[in-house]
């Protein structure tokens, strides 16, 4: 996990962000949203729901 976060710390450091964390290639769903209606239906993730991950890892003791 820790490698991760230097990962990310370095990428935002470098002023380049062409990837997702820890420089895993960006997530694309424009495959999955033409050959299934309801992923084109759905809405965009907010912050929000990042929080709400993050908290919940939190909860699990994902970062002891």
């Amino acid at each position: 996990m820790h490698s991760m976060i230097r990962s990310d710390i370095m990428i935002r450091a470098s002023g380049e962000i062409p990837s997702e964390a820890g420089g895993f290639t960006p997530f694309v769903a424009d495959v999955a949203q033409c050959v299934s209606p309801m992923v084109k239906e759905l809405e965009p993730l907010l912050s929000a729901d990042a929080v709400q991950w993050v908290d919940n890892w939190a909860a699990a003791g994902m970062f002891k």
